[in-house]
């Protein structure tokens, strides 16, 4: 069968190459972290559903190069490593734009830019060119003139549907992720305003300004209203389970808006997977 460029196919069937590549790039996401990391599953979608799609955009890149690369190995590797860097690079910033965190964090690689690229993941995109082009895009045009046309379509339009329905729920909950982040945000800035300058307060984290003041409010030696206290306790006990499943798949999440209230968010995760084992 004649290797057809991306931009050749019809919509569903380069769609559906989109979503295969996204599945694979989750399959070696989950294995990888689940053997060498955290030795159990863990989702590292972004989306809630099996899908990766930075991979998907990054093997649709990829088949976007020049036809004449095709046929090589080298010149293919270097133009596969450099195009993906750029597109890893690109969703990095834009997403740190978009919800104030940044996803994945190479700041303790070697050779990396900006926390966003590191020179090991551009090696591998290299390898990747090379797999994509020689081995997998083949296999999946043969795939999918095995699944002839009908079937294209009903499966594209019924995985298009099922994407865009984990879109809005992804994105509704990352609202709400950084409405929690700004809530943590400015309650600490009224502690500050408020008790700042009192030689008990300790204002270094916000975990450190809750506490001080329940010390305090203990000693009885001056009245902190019970309402404030009650908002201290929902700030540390209460559960987020979109900012717990953001950090279970992303572990380096960072931001630079929020640093102080991420901190204070993983520390609650730590906190419930503590009390999970020792119980």
């Amino acid at each position: 069968m004649e290797m057809m460029a991306i931009y050749q196919l019809p919509f569903r069937q380069a769609f559906l190459i989109f979503i295969m590549f996204s599945v694979v790039g989750w399959i070696s996401e989950v294995l990888y972290v689940g053997i060498f990391h955290e030795h159990k599953f863990v989702n590292r979608g972004f989306l809630h559903g099996p899908l990766c799609p930075i991979y998907g955009f990054g093997g649709v890149v990829i088949l976007l190069l020049p036809a004449a690369l095709y046929s090589t190995w080298i010149p293919l590797f270097f133009a596969s490593m450099i195009l993906c860097t750029l597109v890893e690079y690109f969703v990095s910033w834009i997403m740190e734009k978009t919800f104030h965190a940044r996803w994945w964090d190479y700041s303790h690689y070697k050779f990396n830019l900006n926390g966003r690229i590191c020179l090991l993941n551009s090696v591998l995109f290299g390898f990747m060119g090379l797999g994509v082009i020689h081995f997998v895009y083949p296999q999946m045009l043969r795939f999918l003139n095995w699944l002839g046309d009908f079937v294209t379509m009903i499966s594209s339009d019924l995985i298009g549907v099922a994407l865009a329905v984990d879109m809005i729920v992804t994105v509704r909950k990352l609202v709400d992720f950084s409405a929690t982040m700004e809530k943590i945000k400015t309650f600490g800035e009224s502690l500050r305003d408020h008790y700042g300058s009192e030689a008990w307060f300790r204002g270094e984290n916000f975990e450190t300004m809750l506490a001080s003041v329940k010390e305090h409010a203990a000693t009885g030696k001056d009245i902190i209203s019970q309402n404030l206290l009650d908002k201290i306790e929902k700030f540390q006990t209460a559960r987020n389970k979109a900012a717990e499943s953001f950090m279970a798949h992303f572990p380096t999440m960072k931001s630079i808006q929020y640093k102080d209230e991420l901190e204070h968010l993983k520390g609650r995760v730590k906190a419930k997977v503590k009390a999970k084992f020792t119980k």
